[in-house]
């Protein structure tokens, strides 16, 4: 008897839908979001003490490699006043590569580089790091702490 390929697939079709969709790592309740916000949205802006917030916000980190999702804020969130559509964390558990703390904001870049008093320049130096605009023209804020090793004042011989 040959069955026919949906009656041969429909008990994995039916067990696949029956499964609980798996949320992304980086889901986030609101609850938790909420206790996380204060210390995430000053990182976000450049501001915050970097040990404080590393320490806080690991378990935010996502991969070296780019595989996590953004995270989607579960609630109203603003960096600078301007709404946030995702946010990206990545903090180096060794402190070597130090963190980034990067914000896609429903915003144009003009308003973005106001907001974040950039003016023309693409970055500015924090206390934190470095607080820096997408260079591709999207509304892409980032900042940059540094970690243990820093090539800043590297040159070649």
């Amino acid at each position: 008897m040959k069955l026919s390929p949906t009656r041969t697939f429909a008990p994995i079709i039916a067990a696949l839908l029956a499964m609980p969709a798996a949320q992304a790592a980086t889901t986030i309740d609101a609850a938790h979001w909420q206790k996380l916000a204060p210390t995430l949205q000053a990182a976000l802006e450049c501001r915050a003490d970097p040990d404080a917030a590393a320490k806080a916000l690991a378990g935010l980190s996502s991969k070296l490699d780019g595989t996590d999702e953004p995270i989607k804020p579960p609630v109203p969130f603003t960096v600078f006043g301007l709404h946030v559509r995702s946010v990206s964390v990545y903090i180096d558990p060794d402190g070597e590569l130090g963190a980034s703390y990067t914000a896609q904001l429903s915003a144009n870049a003009a308003a973005v580089r106001t907001a974040s008093k950039l003016g023309r320049k693409p970055e500015r130096d924090t206390s934190m790091g470095v607080l820096s605009i997408a260079q591709d023209g999207s509304a892409q804020l980032t900042c940059l702490v540094y970690g243990g090793y820093d090539e800043r004042d590297y040159q070649e011989p």
